[in-house]
């Protein structure tokens, strides 16, 4: 049944597609945005906890099992995406909660080099404003892919972060220095519902300008026909059973 919603998903895309031709990506739904991503970039990760972020909306989507359960506004770089050393920018792709920090502290604590300072923000007053600021808790990302995980690039050694921001008013835009921010609240019930290994993904750009999901909408929409013709033909067959019946 999952598998037959996935693929309606897939050919709903491909008649966006058609209809909005180069638009952004906010034209599509999160929902099938992530649908695209999942099945055709990232299939192993379809089921169970994951953290699905989007640049392109500024937006933080929790998943379990396929299903959007939570939705939360974020900050991303303002210098842009990327894993280039001391480039603070965020980088895309797959990357997992290599470490939590803070539990039990009081919201808003402030931390520096992932230690606790002794003092509390408050957020949005205006000496926090474009601060750079670490609050609350945080979860230290490390990169699962080639371009995020090795070397220089990697997410870790480049200390990529989800965390708290006393500058709250500016999420919803990019503003960060290459984490991503979240309001003081919003952190902590994730750091209480996100475990150690959970799947983050950080996706930018049009999922549906990409030639390999392209080329993979296409046999998809193959198989959706094949299907479709073959379970026309067991109805023919059944219908024509209870005639000769």
């Amino acid at each position: 049944m999952k598998g037959l919603k996935l693929i309606i998903l897939l050919l709903v895309t491909l008649c966006v597609t058609h209809a909005y031709g180069k638009n952004p990506p906010t034209s599509m739904t999160p929902k099938l945005e992530i649908a695209i991503v999942l099945s055709m970039k990232y299939p192993s990760f379809s089921e169970g906890k994951l953290i699905y972020i989007s640049v392109d909306r500024q937006k933080m989507y929790v998943l379990y099992n396929h299903e959007i359960i939570k939705e939360f506004d974020i900050s991303t770089s303002k210098y842009g995406t990327g894993s280039t050393k001391d480039s603070n920018k965020t980088p895309l792709g797959l990357h997992f909660v290599a470490s939590k920090i803070g539990e039990g502290d009081p919201i808003n604590t402030i931390y520096k080099s992932r230690a606790k300072t002794g003092k509390i923000a408050v957020p949005d007053q205006d000496k926090y404003v474009n601060s750079d600021l670490i609050t609350t808790r945080i979860m230290w990302l490390e990169g699962g892919e080639e371009k995020n995980s090795l070397g220089k690039n990697s997410s870790f050694k480049r200390y990529i972060y989800i965390h708290g921001t006393p500058d709250e008013m500016g999420l919803g835009y990019t503003a960060s220095h290459g984490c991503v921010r979240m309001r003081n609240n919003d952190i902590l019930g994730l750091f209480e519902y996100v475990e150690m290994g959970t799947p983050v993904i950080l996706w930018q750009n049009d999922v549906r300008n990409d030639k390999s999901m392209s080329k993979q909408l296409r046999k998809v929409k193959r198989k959706a026909k094949k299907r479709e013709r073959k379970n026309k033909r067991k109805k023919r067959s059944r219908q024509n059973l209870r005639i000769n019946y």
